[in-house]
């Protein structure tokens, strides 16, 4: 999935990835309301499963267009 050419290179992207996602999750998390039905928990878990879908959409696409 990744190519990594040092052991440099494969660290910052591991923390852009990680940073990205904790940026988009909470960002969701933010931006989403909390009613009465939903859990505060819940509402973390779906920002979390989007941070990280949105992520590994946007790192496969910057690889790709490097190649």
């Amino acid at each position: 999935m990744f190519k990594f050419h040092n052991v440099r290179d494969q660290i910052s992207k591991i923390a852009g990835f990680c940073g990205m996602v904790i940026s988009i999750t909470v960002a969701f998390y933010l931006i989403f309301p909390v009613g009465q039905a939903q859990s505060k928990f819940a509402m973390f878990l779906v920002s979390l499963g989007i941070g990280i879908a949105l992520s590994v959409l946007t790192f496969k696409a910057l690889l790709k267009s490097q190649r």
